[in-house]
């Protein structure tokens, strides 16, 4: 798969960005983390395609290497409203800080903030695969209605599956595991990853058409 086609697939975020703009206004204010987070990746996907066509490969490592800690930080924000950690809004920024240290230790601390880093990849990426599940199980047990029509549903799905594929794509890339991984079997592994994602922001979509409207409240005298 060429990188034209990676590209045209991963545009498929931008179904998501539509629907969250025009209903932004109307929904209910806990997924703001999930639209801001899709719009943010879709500029991403545009820029990663106008470095990587132009071989500004040094600009694409600063951009990805950020873009990680901002992806963790708007899906743990997302979790965080949903009431994963009791709404408790210290133990949201504890978890952000450590992290933040831990990406900032890798990447400064390394000097790879203008390289591919691969190791707070896998940490964030299980990390977020704990925080789906957890809330995937919890969501199974409480709700009452047709999960089909839940949006957290389609999106907890959808970070499962990607976040699986992805680890596997980074756990790949790792020179422990690199030293025996055929570019073949690379590309194999990204096709396949974009192909996964396509259908990942197909579910980000349905989300983010069954998102309810918020709630209005009646103050009581």
């Amino acid at each position: 798969m060429n990188n034209e086609v990676q590209f045209i697939l991963s545009l498929s975020i931008t179904f998501t960005v539509i629907i969250g703009v025009i209903r932004y206004k109307v929904i209910d204010p806990s997924y703001y983390p999930f639209f801001y987070l899709a719009g943010i990746a879709l500029l991403v996907e545009i820029m990663n395609f106008i470095l990587a066509k132009n071989k500004m490969y040094e600009a694409l490592s600063v951009m990805m290497n950020i873009y990680h800690f901002a992806e963790f930080f708007f899906y743990t924000w997302l979790f965080h409203a949903w009431g994963l950690f009791n709404f408790k809004r210290s133990v949201f920024l504890l978890i952000i800080s450590i992290f933040f240290i831990c990406w900032a230790a890798l990447i400064f601390g390394t000097g790879t903030i203008k390289k591919p880093g691969y190791y707070f990849p896998v940490i964030y990426a299980i990390t977020l695969l704990f925080f789906a599940v957890t809330t995937f199980n919890k969501l199974v047990i409480q709700d009452r209605g047709p999960i089909i029509k839940n949006p957290k549903f389609w999106i907890l799905t959808g970070v499962i599956i990607f976040f699986s594929f992805y680890l596997l794509i980074e756990s790949a890339n790792l020179s422990v595991f690199g030293k025996n991984a055929s570019i073949v079997f690379r590309r194999g592994l990204y096709g396949i990853v974009s192909y996964t994602n396509l259908i990942v922001n197909l579910m980000f979509a349905t989300a983010a058409l069954c998102i309810p409207r918020k709630k209005n409240f009646t103050k009581l005298f």
